[in-house]
């Protein structure tokens, strides 16, 4: 399992999921599909990413992070199926953490 590590509830950025070393010859990624859930294992795909801001640049799916609950670790889960049929999958676990600037000095 990837871990993108910690990130604060405003933070916005993309991660990757890296299928470089599942595809073959010019073999390419079709089509991904992202979902989360959080660590009570309840869905959290809305909550934790954007999907509608996920792209595909084979061999890597980018994966739009937002919000999140303070104090909670998510898994993101992605699925890709390649161009010769075949199916693989990755999951990454990101934990959102509120960091106050008094704690930092």
């Amino acid at each position: 399992m990837d871990a993108f590590g910690n990130k604060q509830p405003y933070d916005e950025y993309f991660v990757d999921f890296d299928f470089t070393k599942d595809l073959t010859g010019v073999d390419t990624v079709k089509s991904a599909t992202v979902t989360a859930v959080n660590d009570t294992g309840a869905d959290a795909t809305a909550v934790i990413t954007k999907v509608a801001s996920q792209s595909i640049t084979s061999p890597k799916v980018y994966v739009w992070v937002q919000g999140g609950v303070d104090g909670t670790m998510y898994v993101i889960t992605c699925k890709i199926v390649t161009t010769n049929g075949e199916k693989y999958e990755k999951d990454g676990e990101i934990f959102v953490e509120e960091v106050s600037r008094l704690t930092n000095r």
